[in-house]
């Protein structure tokens, strides 16, 4: 398994980015958070700070082969989630839906209020629910809609559609939407951001992004075309990491006191083929976790629920602030439970 400690991708070589390509807008939006939290977390940040992000509920490693992060962000603040509430039935209803039965990577997140946040993955294909009511895993149930605040939802009503196909045919299907047109941008502009933490200059970083034929000959040939193209890279990395990422992938801002997690359930085929690495895990968590590695091992081997709770701010310190010397660009995240607080 890639080292748990990585935090950052290395800013000089685009390819160690290149996994975010394919992420969605959840992905994007935790990339751009954790490096205001970790800003933060060094006296870099002031009241505009992205802060404790309180819509952020759960981010941790993806299920086997997926190199992308899990996040997941509270219904309240990400209009594309359908919140279901979920009334146990028998079997043989033809509405009921067997969530924990189902031969895909599932993973669910139970935070202190109740609500139940649910990541069904397949590859490339993701798929966010909320249930406020009800126990998703408690076996055969319906599921009713709760329909989407005035003005919004359109994405929660396609989901919802993804929901009732997979329950028909036992398979996530694609959400039809095009690949994010503007990740290629995005893509620079946390790479830009990476540089400027790292102490690099608007030139060093322009020499990263543009090579350095370019560099030696716009660089200081009286056009101010590409200094002016840096320039603006750096603000937009700025105000993204600052908060400005919940506007730009969809998010609103709730309110709300940050949620404390205090369970997580990942489906057999979610944990196939991790459970050493689910020890390296662990034991960097370290006090963050009060049961014993053999305890949450047999409980994370068996996929039954784990009812126990995270303290916040010590996962937290430790996915934002770990070494530098990273194997892999996404490791800070993975592996990592966390519900994040100030």
């Amino acid at each position: 398994m890639d080292d748990v400690h990585a935090c950052t991708p290395d800013w000089r070589k685009a390819h160690t980015y290149l996994p975010l390509l394919s992420a969605d807008p959840p992905v994007w939006a935790w990339e751009f958070a954790r490096r205001g939290l970790a800003r933060q977390a060094s006296g870099g940040g002031g009241p505009s700070a992205a802060g404790s992000a309180p819509e952020l509920c759960f981010v941790g490693e993806g299920p086997p082969g997926d190199p992308l992060p899990t996040a997941l962000w509270r219904w309240q603040a990400d209009g594309a989630v359908p919140v279901l509430s979920a009334q146990p039935t028998s079997a043989d209803d033809p509405a009921a839906m067997d969530l924990a039965s189902f031969d895909t990577p599932i993973l669910v997140a139970r935070t202190a209020d109740g609500d139940q946040h649910v990541l069904i993955s397949d590859g490339l294909r993701r798929l966010r629910l909320a249930v406020v009511e009800g126990d998703v895993l408690a076996g055969p149930a319906v599921f009713r809609f709760h329909l989407p605040v005035l003005g919004s939802g359109q994405e929660a009503l396609d989901n919802l559609r993804r929901l009732m196909a997979l329950r028909d045919t036992g398979r996530l299907v694609g959400s039809g939407s095009r690949p994010l047109a503007k990740a290629p941008r995005w893509l620079q502009i946390l790479r830009v951001h990476d540089g400027r933490a790292a102490g690099a200059s608007h030139r060093d970083i322009a020499l990263s992004l543009f090579g350095e034929r370019r560099v030696r000959e716009d660089w200081a040939a009286g056009s101010e075309y590409m200094r002016m193209r840096v320039q603006r890279l750096v603000r937009a990395a700025e105000q993204t990491v600052a908060g400005g990422y919940r506007a730009l992938f969809g998010l609103r801002m709730t309110g709300l006191e940050p949620s404390r997690l205090v369970e997580v359930w990942r489906s057999p085929a979610w944990l196939s083929g991790r459970l050493a690495g689910l020890l390296c895990v662990f034991t960097f968590l370290g006090t963050s976790f009060s049961p014993t590695l053999s305890w949450h091992g047999a409980c994370q081997s068996s996929g039954a629920a784990c009812q126990k709770s995270v303290e916040p701010s010590r996962v937290m310190a430790r996915a934002t602030l770990a070494p530098e010397n990273c194997r892999s660009p996404l490791a800070a995240e993975r592996g990592v439970d966390s519900s994040l607080a100030t």
